[in-house]
């Protein structure tokens, strides 16, 4: 029979066998986990990953927000040109409203069979309408996502639309300006 010292040194080194298949993750090793994660540097290199993720984690985070900032900028940017751009229909709208009344009253004090009166009839409420169709197209473009290019795209087409009925506008108002003299 063996001594007790000899039951402990078998015991010892049977139970530090053991400790070389035990998880050095903390939830699953136990003491003996423990002890070997510490004695290892498992923990310490389990911990430096985890910060090192959560380095990561952070810089993306940054970038998403910095993306998020940039977007909401170009979305404010955006809704001012549609802004101005209502504007402009709004003024040109109560411009072509006055050279409606000009001609109104060109028309009772003027030559009625004048071809320039006439002209000025038919064409101030047919671009009446087009302006009505421009504001209408402005008012469909407020709730445009952002970088949708073809709403930048649909914009650049109503500016050139705006641009062209002012135009015309002022070739109308100078026709019933020479009218009126």
């Amino acid at each position: 029979m063996k001594s007790p010292i000899a039951w402990s040194i078998v015991l010892l080194a049977l139970w530090l066998g053991g400790c070389a298949s035990v998880s050095t993750d903390p939830r699953e090793g136990g003491l003996a986990g423990g002890i070997k994660g510490l004695s290892t540097g498992a923990y310490d290199a389990r911990i430096r990953e985890r910060e090192d993720r959560l380095a990561v984690l952070r810089q993306v985070q940054g970038e998403l927000e910095t993306e998020r900032d940039d977007l909401e900028y170009t979305k404010a940017q955006r809704k001012q040109k549609v802004a101005a751009e209502r504007a402009r229909v709004r003024r040109m709208n109560r411009d072509i409203a006055a050279l409606n009344r000009r001609v109104d009253s060109l028309s009772a004090s003027a030559n009625r069979n004048d071809q320039r009166v006439r002209t000025l009839r038919t064409r101030v409420p047919q671009i009446q309408s087009q302006s009505a169709r421009l504001q209408s197209d402005l008012d469909a473009l407020e709730g445009s996502g952002l970088g949708d290019s073809e709403a930048d795209l649909r914009r650049a087409q109503l500016e050139q639309q705006r641009a062209s009925l002012q135009a015309e506008y002022d070739l109308l108002n100078q026709m019933s300006l020479d009218l009126a003299r």
